[in-house]
């Protein structure tokens, strides 16, 4: 093993090591899982963008967005192909992510009369993460994923449903 390659194991262990930590005195939610990215050799994590398997885990998600972020686009409906989406300009204020919670919580309850569960929350920066000085200004999106869409995204890159072109 490379001394590099043992370095970032011994990292990755000690987070692992201070986030079970954090999680046991209650502090983090060990189902959100953060964004990152290495630029350049420096590995950057998002304090925002991320996704979890949960509703409430979400709507804290929500509360944590950046005011500063450019826009956000939230899917407000259960279509698979092109579904729906409302954008919020920045800033991106409290009574925005109210709303935005609003219909999250419209399409989580739509999703489930019609029988099916979302798995994953995504809340994600188009342009992926970046230093923190940047990251905080990025256009945004939310979408979700169930069983049924994973399964779409797998039949259209498999070209079942003809030529993406």
């Amino acid at each position: 093993m490379r001394r590099r390659d043992k370095l970032n194991n011994i990292e990755k262990a000690n987070i692992l090591a201070e986030q079970r930590y954090l999680q046991s005195k209650g502090l983090i939610s060990e189902n959100i899982k953060y964004n990152s990215s290495t630029i350049n050799g420096e590995k950057y994590t998002s304090t925002w963008a991320g996704e979890t398997d949960n509703i409430e885990d979400f709507m804290t998600m929500i509360d944590n967005i950046p005011e500063t972020l450019k826009s956000i686009k939230v899917t407000k409906e259960t279509e698979l192909f092109n579904p729906a989406r409302v954008t919020f300009d920045g800033p991106i204020t409290p009574d925005k992510k109210e709303e935005i919670k609003q219909i999250v919580q419209g399409v989580n309850e739509a999703f489930e009369d019609e029988g099916k569960t979302i798995h994953t929350f995504e809340l994600r920066s188009y342009y992926g993460v970046q230093p923190p000085e940047n990251d905080i200004k990025t256009p945004a999106y939310i979408q979700y994923r169930t069983k049924e869409s994973d399964e779409f995204v797998k039949d259209m890159s498999s070209g079942k449903y003809g030529s993406l072109d």
